[in-house]
C-alpha cells in the first residue's frame, strides 16, 4: 500500500549556489521562490499558494533558522534578498529586460539592477484579491514583454501572482518572487547583522525594527513551529516534511541540470 508521502504531490527545496540560480534566471522562462517559516505556515493553510509552490521551477531554502535548528545546517542558504543583491554585483542582467513589481520607483530600481531596459510597476495595497487589478498587472506584463521579472510585493501575493501570470500564458520571462530586497539594497529598510542571519537570529532583529508590522506574524510563525516541532525534529533525518498536503524534499545540490529547473509543468517551463 503507497503512504501518504509516496501518494502527495512533492516539491523539492534545493541548495544550490547563487551563480547556479542566477544562470537559470538569465536563461529565462524558470521561476524561483524561496521557502522561509511564513511560507510553511502559508503552504498549510492556502490552497493556491501550495499549488504555486507545487508549480514552481526552483524552491530554494530561505530560513537560516530551520537550517540551523533543524537541518543541521546541510543546507545552502539563498534568500530572496541575497540572490538580488548577487545579480546586482554581477551585473548579470545588463543585456537583458527588466520588469519589477513592487513599492520602487523606476529610478529607484534602475540604482540597484543594470539591465538593457527596466520598468517598474506598483500594483494597488492587496491586490490580489480584485481581479481587475490582477487582470490589469498580467496586461501589463504582456505588454512589457521582459526577460526578468521580479515580484517584490510580499507573500503570499507574489507567489499567487507567479502561479496567475503562468496560467495567463507569460511564461518567457524568469521570475523571481523577493520580498523586501529592493528595499533592503536602497536603504529603506536595514538588514540584520551577517551573524545574526547565520545563527537564525534575523527574525529578532526585524521584529525589534518593526514590531508593529512584524508582531503578529512571527507570532503566528512561532505557534506553527510548535504545531509543527514533531515533524520539523525529524527533518534532519529523513529530509522531507509533510506541510498542507504537499511533500517537501530538502536536498543539498552540487549543480542545477536543465531538467531540475526547467522541468515539465514547472512554472515557467512553457
Amino acid at each position: 500500500m503507497p503512504t501518504l508521502a509516496d501518494t502527495a504531490p512533492t516539491c523539492v527545496v534545493r541548495g544550490l549556489s547563487f551563480d547556479a540560480l542566477a544562470t537559470a534566471l538569465v536563461r529565462g522562462r524558470t521561476t524561483i521562490f524561496t521557502l522561509n517559516m511564513m511560507h510553511l505556515r502559508l503552504l498549510a493553510r492556502e490552497p493556491e499558494f501550495r499549488e504555486s509552490y507545487r508549480q514552481a521551477a526552483i524552491v530554494t531554502l530561505d530560513s537560516n533558522l530551520l537550517n540551523t535548528c533543524f537541518l543541521r545546517r546541510r543546507m545552502t542558504v539563498a534568500t530572496g534578498s541575497d540572490l538580488v543583491q548577487h545579480l546586482a554585483a554581477r551585473r548579470s542582467l545588463r543585456d537583458r529586460s527588466v520588469l519589477v513589481i513592487g513599492n520602487v520607483t523606476a529610478e529607484e530600481a534602475a540604482s540597484v539592477m543594470a539591465s538593457r531596459d527596466l520598468a517598474v510597476l506598483r500594483p494597488p495595497f492587496g491586490f490580489i484579491h480584485d481581479p481587475a487589478a490582477v487582470d490589469a498587472v498580467i496586461a501589463r506584463v504582456r505588454e512589457a514583454a521582459p526577460d526578468m521579472v521580479f515580484i517584490a510585493v510580499g507573500a503570499p501575493q507574489s507567489e499567487m501572482l507567479t502561479l496567475r501570470l503562468r496560467r495567463a500564458g507569460v511564461v518567457a520571462p524568469s521570475i523571481l518572487c523577493c520580498g523586501a530586497a529592493f528595499e533592503f539594497m536602497l536603504g529603506k529598510q536595514t538588514r540584520s547583522p551577517v551573524f545574526l542571519r547565520r545563527t537564525g537570529l534575523e527574525w529578532a532583529w526585524r521584529l525589534a525594527s518593526n514590531p508593529r508590522r512584524l508582531a503578529a506574524r512571527y507570532a503566528s510563525d512561532a505557534g506553527f513551529l510548535l504545531s509543527m516541532l514533531g515533524p520539523l525534529t525529524r527533518l534532519a533525518r529523513s529530509g522531507a516534511l509533510k506541510v498542507g498536503g504537499l511533500h517537501l524534499q530538502f536536498r543539498q545540490e552540487a549543480g542545477l541540470t536543465r531538467k531540475a529547473g526547467f522541468g515539465p509543468g514547472a512554472l515557467g517551463a512553457g
